[in-house]
């Protein structure tokens, strides 16, 4: 039995820390059962939902800085994307909520309520962000207003492999 458990771990990858784990933005198969997911799963669920919702999937110098990290930096333990909105794509708090919407359908669950920052005047969302956890990951999707437009950020972290490299959850765990 523990060899057909370690088989199937082998088979699907477990979610690892190294800089050889960065996904290449393709879309790979979802494994089933409850064990953890593999970075390249988490990469290609936020690239297909940004996408979904039109907005670019990667941000080339954000991304690049924690595509390259070093194995067992706690950068290494994360899969990022930042979307940053223009004329013709622009973010707003509409497009986040479907953002949101998309990861849901990609089975991330949301833990915990929406937290909102507010303008000086009360009434003007500046911030949004939700925590999703699915199958040893847990995920920040947030979108803050700017004067041009919005920009939406989402931070997937690794929760064993933060936990092994010591390293803080943040306002995600």
């Amino acid at each position: 039995m523990w060899v057909a458990a370690t088989v199937t771990l082998i088979a699907f990858g477990v979610a690892g820390c190294g800089a050889g784990d960065a996904g290449t933005g393709a879309a790979s198969p979802r494994p089933e059962g409850t064990g953890p997911i593999t970075k390249e799963v988490v990469r290609a669920d936020i690239d297909t939902s940004l996408a979904d919702v039109g907005l670019p999937t990667k941000e080339p110098e954000y991304v690049r800085l924690f595509e390259n990290a070093a194995a067992g930096s706690p950068q290494s333990c994360s899969v990022d994307a930042k979307a940053f909105g223009s004329e013709t794509a622009p973010v707003d708090i509409a497009r986040y909520e479907a953002l949101v919407g998309e990861l849901r359908e990609r089975a991330w669950q949301q833990s915990g309520e929406r937290t909102e920052d507010k303008g000086r005047d009360g009434e003007a969302l500046r911030a949004a962000r939700v925590v999703l956890k699915q199958r040893g990951w847990s995920m920040r999707a947030e979108y803050r207003s700017s004067k041009s437009s919005g920009i939406v950020t989402v931070l997937a972290l690794d929760d064993a492999c933060m936990k092994q490299n010591g390293a803080s959850m943040g306002s995600i765990g």
